[in-house]
């Protein structure tokens, strides 16, 4: 005897939610439902259930065991739903179809965007930028299908998160015109103490993989501007109003920078990128199709950017 259900796909996207958060008032505001009605499903969950599912501490609460399960079956169901509806829209071919990828790196977005749409022109991908710790956080919650990091985010198996090495760049320094470093093969970190810097915020790829460098030769520079645009970065060293660290990418999108561009003498600057997904949501053919184009983009701006090195 089949046994009957009064949850529905709604309910368990609160659940999870709430599951994520460890909190009933900020998984009501960010779901912009009652929290009183919020407390409400869970309750009714948890009957359905034959248990509590979670152990409350003050006004956090956290899954037990039991509830441990509920929401990894929680979270494939919604996947398998996610993954009906993608191959629903592509049978139906409605052209509204969204992939989208968030990163804590800005140099891939325009390159990958233009590359997308050339090759998918009835998809759209949305990529949006964010710190390393907001970036893990909307994978898990499953806000954004794909999530592209430098350092890689750890495969999860408990969460069904899955990372490959996509990705590895080598970190320049970008001065402007006329700075007496120029010419030289390699600079090190000494020789530029003095100058100001252009640079992305905390939170950024770029900034994550410098901080160790900076914190091991005790290097505290003079920040005079923050942005994730690299173009603005890149006119703002240009007029001279810093250096930069930037990757070898902007070799493969401005060749004609390459004059402005030296290698940093140490060794360490090399940064790897992972693209990490939840493994269920990579069944629907929108994924699949997305994830092998993904891999391809890498593989040619590899290509690109071994062609343009300063080498």
């Amino acid at each position: 005897m089949e046994r009957e259900s009064a949850m529905d796909i709604k309910d368990l996207r609160y659940f999870c939610v709430t599951a994520e958060l460890e909190h009933i008032t900020k998984a009501a505001e960010k779901m912009n439902i009652a929290q009183p009605y919020l407390t409400r499903v869970i309750h009714q969950i948890e009957e359905e259930a034959g248990g509590e599912l979670f152990d409350k501490t003050g006004r956090r609460i956290r899954l037990n065991a039991n509830g441990q399960v509920f929401y990894k079956y929680a979270k494939r169901v919604l996947a398998d739903m996610d993954v009906l509806h993608s191959e629903m829209d592509y049978l139906f071919e409605r052209r509204e179809q969204t992939v989208t990828l968030t990163c804590n790196i800005e140099s891939f977005s325009r390159r990958l965007v233009l590359a997308f749409n050339q090759e998918k022109p009835d998809y759209s991908l949305e990529v949006l930028n964010a710190t390393y710790p907001e970036v893990v956080a909307a994978l898990i919650s499953g806000e954004t299908q794909f999530a592209l990091t430098s350092p890689p985010i750890p495969t999860d198996s408990a969460k069904d998160i899955e990372t490959i090495p996509i990705f590895a760049s080598e970190g320049l320094l970008l001065l402007p015109p006329g700075h007496p470093l120029l010419g030289q093969e390699k600079v090190g970190i000494d020789e530029i103490r003095e100058d100001d810097l252009v640079t992305m915020p905390r939170g950024s790829g770029m900034r994550i993989r410098l901080q160790p460098i900076f914190d091991l030769f005790d290097y505290r520079p003079r920040i005079v501007l923050e942005s994730n645009n690299l173009d603005v970065i890149t006119s703002a060293v240009m007029a001279g109003v810093g250096i930069a660290f930037v990757t070898d990418v902007i070799l493969a999108d401005h060749p004609e920078l390459r004059e402005n561009i030296v290698r940093v003498d140490e060794p360490d600057v090399v940064g790897y990128y992972g693209l990490s997904y939840n493994r269920f949501t990579v069944e629907g053919r929108r994924a699949k199709e997305f994830l092998e184009f993904i891999k391809t983009f890498f593989s040619e701006l590899q290509w690109v950017i071994n062609s343009n090195t300063l080498d």
